[in-house]
């Protein structure tokens, strides 16, 4: 009783975003609060990298394509499209009704300038590579060919077409990815920065930027000129950054919606409790937690494998997460645990780095790893917490030896996973590594229609990353949350995306 007098008087402080109390509101107000934990690292489409940058683009934006509630890929900026004979030339026709949030109209041209940006030499992205499906876009990202020539063509303002390499059997599945996203061209060119303030903030999702104040909040206001606004029910979110620990106590006084997946986690100690609770959720995830290695500060492959078999999995999921992840040698999601051998060895002290981004769950799990390593391997294991934004830089540098790391597939396919790690120069592999067998495997798929080879293909790949030990997979994740029982048609998919697209209070 104490804990929760004392919490109530810090309640005030939050009363800008959130009602004091949600029993009492007036229904008919459509307001949602969440705890997003810390600020994204960009709001920019283009820009993004980390977890929350990803969940937030698809608040604030449609692509081409989008995934609608009955989990179907629809059109959503793309009125309709049309596929030539060999599976290679798409033709878009935009949505009439598709508006930017400051009224201008949606274009090809906004599509065409967006994407070629992102493929441009200079233009530091950690999505490019998921358009190299499209015709010249790699070579044109290396420099090797003008910009002119990627397979990106604005017809006239209503009509794109793509032109790919090959055929890509999930083309447009990627295409409700934030990688494919646009933004407002004339915007973009006039202020490059126009993504960090709420005044110069320009979207076309069902929900637009009304303020954001570093390391406190953000606020999301609905998209009166979205294309489908009329289906969106929520009037605002009021998303904040709180402590895990605050979070649980604020969801217990009613003072927010959701605590817990996808942007934040359930507190361990509780969840045999919650478990019983009405509010408590738990839904598929397809991601996987791993040890990302830097080949080329370790490039002793027998070392980087003993590694893999030195640490106890099933007690970092059962005794520290608790939250039915599956432990896992594997890098693509499966539905059962594997047992992993537990080694010994003698490396005399041998000195490593294990770098991590700070976060409570993060130091338990390093901590847990740093005593398995030290046991079973004699390594003297030195931990490393740094910042989300430090934490992304040093991996983008290869200024690191192992970092715990974690993969949440854009889309619910094999080839998501693996191609991370096609190329050792992609803003998203960082590992120094590459195989040029693991390449022309991943190649190979994507002109194979027969599901059952192609996920054989898949498989073969996936098997010569793990027994070269570029990455060492920890367990696969779960969506753990709480969610008011009066709070409806919220989807939370695998991918970790979040839909309030169609959510409303009861």
């Amino acid at each position: 009783m104490l804990k929760k007098t004392l919490y109530l008087l810090l309640i005030p402080i939050f009363a800008f975003v959130i009602s004091c109390d949600k029993n009492k509101k007036d229904k008919s107000k459509q307001y949602l609060t969440i705890n997003i934990v810390s600020d994204p690292l960009s709001l920019n489409p283009m820009k993004i990298r980390d977890l929350n940058s990803v969940i937030l683009s698809k608040l604030f934006f449609d692509g081409l394509m989008r995934v609608n509630e009955d989990k179907q890929i629809k059109e959503a900026i793309a009125e309709s499209y049309k596929i030539s004979d060999d599976n290679k030339i798409f033709t878009f026709q935009i949505n009439k009704n598709a508006f930017w949030s400051n009224g201008d109209k949606v274009t090809a041209y906004d599509f065409e300038y967006s994407w070629k940006k992102k493929l441009s030499k200079a233009f530091l992205s950690s999505t490019a590579s998921s358009l190299f499906v499209i015709k010249n876009a790699k070579e044109a990202k290396k420099g090797k060919v003008s910009i002119d020539e990627i397979g990106i063509t604005a017809i006239d303002e209503n009509t794109l077409v793509i032109e790919l390499e090959k055929p890509c059997p999930y083309f447009l599945r990627m295409l409700t990815t934030p990688a494919f996203f646009a933004v407002n061209k004339k915007v973009d060119i006039e202020n490059s920065n126009w993504a960090q303030d709420s005044k110069t903030f320009v979207s076309n999702g069902a929900f637009t930027l009304g303020e954001w104040k570093q390391h406190d909040f953000i606020v999301a206001k609905k998209n009166k000129f979205y294309w489908d606004a009329k289906r969106v029910k929520l009037e605002k979110i009021s998303m904040l950054m709180l402590t895990i620990e605050t979070e649980h106590n604020m969801f217990d006084l009613n003072q927010l919606d959701i605590a817990g997946s996808p942007f934040s986690t359930l507190i361990v100690e509780s969840l045999k409790k919650l478990k019983n609770e009405k509010t408590y959720n738990v839904s598929p995830y397809f991601g996987t937690s791993f040890l990302r290695i830097n080949t080329q500060k370790i490039d002793d492959v027998n070392f980087r494998k003993d590694l893999m078999y030195a640490f106890d999995r099933e007690k970092i999921t059962e005794h520290i997460l608790q939250g039915g992840q599956i432990p896992t040698s594997k890098l693509v999601p499966i539905d059962k645990k594997i047992d992993t051998p537990i080694i010994k060895k003698d490396y005399a002290k041998r000195k490593i780095v294990l770098t991590y981004a700070s976060s409570d769950r993060a130091h338990v799990i390093a901590q847990a790893l740093q005593r398995d390593l030290s046991t079973n391997l004699n390594l003297d294991v030195e931990l490393k917490a740094l910042e989300k934004q430090s934490f992304y830089e040093k991996l983008g540098s290869l200024d690191y030896e192992i970092a715990l790391s974690s993969w949440i597939a854009d889309f619910e396919d094999k080839v998501d996973f693996l191609n991370v790690f096609k190329y050792k120069n992609s803003s998203t592999n960082n590992t120094g590594w590459e195989n040029q067998k693991y390449i022309n495997l991943l190649q190979e798929s994507e002109t194979i229609l027969d599901q059952n080879k192609r996920d054989e293909t898949l498989s073969k790949a996936e098997d010569i990353l793990l027994d070269e030990a570029a990455i060492i997979p920890i367990y696969h994740l779960t969506q753990n949350f709480l969610k008011k029982e009066n709070l409806k048609d919220v989807f939370i998919y695998p991918n970790g995306f979040i839909d309030f697209k169609y959510a409303y209070f009861e």
